[in-house]
């Protein structure tokens, strides 16, 4: 193995590589756009483009952004193992006090901060990026909308003097609409795109093996969604009667837009087609918990509602539909009637864990109620130490600090825990240990998602990623979607990026 030398780079830390040479030839060339797989070095080629950077001008500062703490300090250790000794390098977030920051600004030579930190700090006249010569963005698919990004490089390109930014992400997006922003917001030149199929990268990644588990409701669960689905469907009768929809085809964004409409509009009978779409919206989640989740979830979900004081739900309660609904749900949980992923499941956590008592499982989940019934029901397979790993607490319900998530990953790295059940959270960015296998416990429809989930395993080895799938279902729908959407984002990412070098 040949490692990089450089003399702002730690001997024998970057594996000297062809597609990671031309990747960073580009990013001095301009401001450049990496889209790379986790795990093929996003990271060292942001260093690498630092260390260009730093023998050109030492007097001159280098900024790392990334969405969350954790990233943020995450990020700072592997430049530190990646740089050279001699370099300041500090890490500024919302938690480092408002009072101390200009100091660490300018004593600093790599800044690792949140964007929000950022901001805040370059309104407030803390900061000027005058002085600053690279500014890289992790995690660039954020670079939308009104999140920090775009108005940091707004700023930064122009007042620093020679101004050069590398953005990095996974996945930008599935379509050229929102890759273009992406590209538009960050005041991109070159797109640089890889993947695991690329000659270049071939000799670097691990086989990936793909399983789709596919699996049919229980009768009594079909029973159940026969009440949901005849009460939605009365509702969706009475709105084409009125005329406010023209087919019983709709989905949630398409129901929230039609409520927004009709709360412009202020009559009478727009407020009480609202009311109706607000059944219908719950109706329809109730209808993804019980086909794509859990019962445990599904039941949950019922609890709180009937908490809630809204007309919508006090007619949804008189229904005969939904009472016989609820009895039944509450019938089969009692009977420790379960959806049928949850058996699957736990029959790919005990083989994987026969076959190699040393494995790490990552479980992907899309809601807590389903990680908590995901963890208790993992917790009786032998050998298995099972760990939630989700988001910070909201309104209602529980959560983890960015500090607890750290301290959680940490364990899992050690081997306090085998099996990562994780939300969302568990996509993006953080360093978790190399796992053997991914299990997808619904599909998802976006290709940024997938592609991060994706990511967790075959980093060191080969992997597997599993997706679990109810026929029927919506499941089905979100599967082929997403495969879609990735599908088209690479088709996108190509064409840019051969584009661009035809006017090289």
């Amino acid at each position: 193995m040949e490692f990089v030398s450089h003399p702002w780079i730690a001997p024998g830390t970057i594996e000297k590589r062809k597609y990671q040479e031309h990747v960073v030839a580009s990013a001095i060339d301009g401001n450049t756009l990496v889209v790379l797989p986790t795990g093929l070095g996003k990271t060292s080629i942001a260093a690498l483009v630092a260390a260009f950077k730093l023998q050109r001008d030492m007097s001159r500062k280098i900024l790392f952004l990334a969405p969350t703490r954790p990233l943020v300090e995450q990020q700072c250790a592997a430049f530190g193992k990646y740089m050279r000794t001699g370099l300041e390098m500090t890490v500024i977030t919302g938690s480092t006090a408002p009072s101390g920051r200009e100091g660490l600004y300018r004593k600093a030579d790599v800044i690792f901060s949140t964007p929000q930190t950022i901001e805040n700090d370059l309104k407030g006249g803390i900061l000027s990026l005058e002085n600053f010569s690279l500014c890289v963005f992790d995690e660039a698919h954020r670079a939308v909308g009104n999140y920090a990004y775009p108005y940091i490089a707004k700023a930064y390109m122009a007042s620093a003097r020679e101004p050069l930014i590398v953005a990095l992400t996974a996945s930008p997006g599935a379509e050229r609409a929102k890759i273009e922003e992406v590209k538009r917001m960050l005041f991109i030149k070159n797109v640089e795109v890889r993947s695991r199929e690329d000659e270049d990268v071939r000799a670097y990644v691990h086989n990936v093996e793909q399983e789709r588990i596919e699996v049919e409701l229980t009768e009594p669960m079909k029973a159940l969604r026969k009440y949901l689905n005849d009460v939605r469907e009365e509702r969706i009768k009475k709105l084409m009667n009125w005329g406010i929809i023209k087919t019983a085809n709709i989905g949630k964004t398409y129901a929230l837009k039609l409520q927004e409409e009709l709360s412009r509009n202020k009559t009478g009978y727009g407020f009480a087609a609202m009311s109706v779409l607000a059944e219908i919206l719950k109706l329809d989640h109730a209808l993804v918990l019980l086909e794509t989740q859990s019962l445990y979830s599904t039941k949950k979900y019922f609890d709180r509602m009937l908490l809630q004081e809204t007309r919508a739900v006090e007619r949804l309660l008189r229904e005969d539909g939904i009472r016989n609904a609820m009895r039944l749900l509450s019938e089969l949980v009692e009977e420790g009637h379960e959806h049928p992923k949850m058996a699957k499941l736990k029959e790919i956590v005990r083989r994987e864990i026969e076959r190699d008592k040393f494995s790490r499982i990552m479980v992907f989940a899309q809601y807590r109620d389903t990680i908590e019934k995901i963890c208790n029901e993992l917790s009786a397979v032998q050998g298995a130490i099972p760990v939630q790993f989700i988001g910070q607490a909201r309104k209602s319900g529980k959560g983890l600090s960015q500090k607890e998530q750290v301290q959680i990953l940490n364990e899992f790295k050690m081997g306090f825990h085998n099996v990562l059940v994780a939300s969302s959270v568990g996509e993006e960015g953080l360093d978790v240990a190399e796992t053997n296998v991914v299990v997808f416990y619904e599909p998802i429809s976006s290709a940024v998602r997938k592609i991060q989930r994706s990511g967790r395993t075959a980093r060191t080895q080969a992997g597997r990623v599993v997706v679990l799938m109810t026929k029927g279902t919506r499941d089905e729908a979100y599967h082929w979607a997403g495969f879609n959407r990735e599908k088209n984002m690479k088709k996108i990412l190509y064409g840019m990026a051969n584009s661009l070098k035809k006017y090289v």
